[in-house]
């Protein structure tokens, strides 16, 4: 009933809808990283960082260890560069979709450069809260909380923008979604972030990411005008 109601509508409702949505999404999190880095800047104390560190930490046991390290390592830069040339090699091939492997390729790729440029631009340094592993570089904002929000969250866009039934779709996008949150937690439980730094790092990726996706649908809708 409401989908042979949209058909009649001329206006592209639905478009319009994700736009707007993409809009606001992306102002908010231009937003939450400019109060951060205004503070970081300032010297600021970031009060809520202690308190979660503190609330994170406090469920330390030797098996919830080997979750954050699993996490963790599916944030990590060798994991993301394999699996990025993996999925290039899917959506290339299985897929016969070459500008959605290129932008695959530039979202992951640029997310990660500009990542080193903003930590290159604030400097700020690790806690030093015994950490269960060694972490190199500085800390703000976190690389692999925006390296795992630009990729995984550009595989829930590909597997939204598919034919799969909605079961699945739903499922895909549920488990990236964990796979996102449980990146940034994990690097708060093993000492090398803090809360502001994952924040920053959501924020950062979530910015860049919508970035990329609206230039593809840009080249797509592109396409479908010739």
């Amino acid at each position: 009933m409401i989908q042979k109601w949209m058909k009649k509508i001329s206006f592209p409702i639905v478009p319009a809808v994700l736009l707007l949505i993409g809009f606001i999404l992306a102002a908010t999190a231009i937003y939450i990283f400019a109060s951060l880095s205004e503070e970081l800047i300032e010297k600021e104390p970031f009060t809520f960082d202690p308190v979660i560190i503190h609330a994170v930490r406090s469920f330390s046991s030797p098996g919830l260890d080997r979750v954050m390290l699993f996490f963790t390592e599916i944030g990590s830069t060798l994991a993301l560069g394999i699996l990025v040339v993996a999925g290039m090699l899917w959506l290339g091939f299985k897929r016969q979709n070459l500008w959605g492997m290129v932008f695959f390729l530039l979202t992951v790729g640029g997310g990660g450069i500009l990542n080193l440029l903003l930590k290159n631009a604030f400097q700020r340094k690790r806690p030093n809260a015994d950490p269960l592993v060694e972490a190199l570089g500085f800390s703000f904002p976190s690389g692999h909380a925006m390296g795992s929000m630009v990729y995984y969250g550009f595989l829930g866009y590909l597997v939204v923008r598919s034919k799969r039934k909605s079961l699945r779709k739903a499922f895909w996008t549920l488990l990236f979604a964990v796979a996102i949150i449980g990146i940034g937690i994990s690097r708060i439980y093993l000492g090398v972030h803090y809360p502001s730094d994952i924040i920053a790092g959501y924020s950062a990726g979530m910015v860049w990411l919508l970035l990329c996706i609206a230039a593809l649908e840009a080249v797509y809708f592109y396409k479908r005008l010739r």
